[in-house]
């Protein structure tokens, strides 16, 4: 598939540069990132949740952080859940299932990123498959946020659970 023809449209009606990085297949961001062998902390994943009134927000993380869902809470002073698969298509029509782009903007979705990805020179996002990831300078990603809202929301995620010998 490659990129979303939405996704596509958006960017080059915004006029920016980007690289389109093909990687194995794989599902979920910290195999992501290690299928296109990319810090965790550069892949931006975007989680999507809906309030009391189904209106949805997508989130921005780095993909080595998980979202305080509290403080996102107290950040909109609306109560935030997790958006379901059904819905993620809905609203992400032209992408694979779990393959949300972190531009919400392009698919007329409220966005919030996080501060911790202005740590990053260089930021990779889903494409809309799980073969490919766009690649922008962070630069570029504050250029397209610009009228976003930027907060900080997220934690260190645990690492993966390591095995103990013997």
């Amino acid at each position: 598939m490659g990129i979303a023809i939405t996704l596509k449209n958006y960017l080059q009606a915004n006029r920016v540069a980007f690289d389109l990085l093909h990687h194995h297949y794989a599902e979920g961001s910290h195999n992501t990132a290690c299928a296109a062998r990319i810090p965790s902390r550069s892949l931006a994943k975007a989680v999507v949740f809906r309030d009391e009134d189904f209106y949805y927000t997508l989130a921005v993380i780095p993909s080595d952080r998980k979202v305080r869902r509290h403080t996102l809470n107290q950040i909109f002073d609306r109560h935030l859940e997790l958006a379901d698969e059904e819905e993620l298509d809905r609203l992400f029509s032209d992408c694979a299932r779990g393959a949300v782009p972190a531009l919400g903007q392009a698919y007329g979705v409220n966005v919030i990123w996080d501060e911790q990805l202005l740590d990053v020179d260089d930021i990779w996002m889903q494409a809309g498959d799980h073969e490919h990831l766009i690649h922008i300078s962070r630069r570029q990603f504050e250029i397209l946020m610009e009228t976003t809202l930027r907060e900080k929301f997220s934690a260190e995620a645990p690492g993966p659970a390591l095995k103990k010998a013997g």
